[in-house]
């Protein structure tokens, strides 16, 4: 696997919190390289990121810092939980809008010029890289309804992080242009064993194990349900570490 290195010429990340069109409040994290005179600055991967019940982005600060150093946009959805847990279909679909309009250019691209933020990934490049989806724990469980959703032929990748069980009734995408990846640390004891196995055999799909990492380690001690940390192992990780470790993983295997 290549390992994405850290640029030594990027600026220190910016978090741009917006309420885009049809999206709602996100926020938008992007580390600006540094202008060379005569050099053609590349299109960054672009992450939708649907994070865990009850976060906000502001809780996923040292995620979003190691992402953005390794190069990528990362665009977190500030979810409305009430209505998420009430079973809510527009909030449950703001991930895969995000990800559309991401894809057909529909983020005013002045807007995005005018906070700094780079251009979308639009576009129907071959080598394009993929746009990422990437749920964390319950994040992840509410992106399954989009599974079977078209992108315009672009690369997509549902990359599920902590995530065991998926909202019913789902189904495995059914073209090649959309792939999902199931990452799980080997201390996490959040996720059912069993659950996870199953996941992988469904959607043919391996499981991509983060040794160290547990559950709740790229997040800060009081983020997270006692009752569910309590269920979570120990790690030597620290914060940083266990971030780092999961953007290597996310970023180092585009296919």
């Amino acid at each position: 696997m290549k390992t994405p290195a850290r640029s030594p010429h990027t600026q220190p990340v910016r978090h741009i919190r917006l309420r885009l069109p049809g999206v709602g409040r996100s926020c938008i994290s992007y580390r600006p390289p540094q202008r060379v005179a005569g050099s053609k600055q590349p299109t960054p991967p672009w992450i939708v990121f649907s994070p865990g019940a009850l976060t906000t982005p502001g809780d996923y600060r040292v995620l979003l810092g190691e992402l953005t150093a390794a190069g990528a946009a990362v665009l977190t959805l500030d979810y409305r939980w009430p209505l998420l847990f009430a079973g809510d279909a527009a909030e449950a679909r703001r991930a895969i809008l995000a990800a559309r309009r991401l894809l057909r250019g529909q983020l005013p691209a002045r807007g995005l010029a005018r906070h700094r933020l780079p251009p979308a990934p639009t576009g129907r490049r071959r080598a394009a890289a993929p746009l990422r989806i990437l749920g964390y724990s319950l994040g992840g469980w509410v992106l399954s309804a989009g599974f079977g959703q078209g992108f315009g032929g672009r690369p997509v990748e549902w990359v599920l992080l902590g995530v065991s069980s998926l909202q019913e009734p789902w189904h495995k995408p059914a073209t090649r242009r959309a792939r999902v990846r199931l990452l799980a640390g080997s201390e996490d004891g959040v996720v059912n064993p069993a659950g996870l196995e199953g996941l992988a055999a469904a959607l043919g799909s391996p499981v991509e194990w983060l040794p160290g990492v547990n559950h709740f380690g790229l997040l800060a001690a009081r983020v997270g349900a006692p009752e569910f940390r309590a269920r979570d192992r120990a790690t030597r990780l620290d914060q940083r570490a266990s971030a780092a470790r999961i953007a290597r993983q996310i970023l180092g295997k585009a296919r």
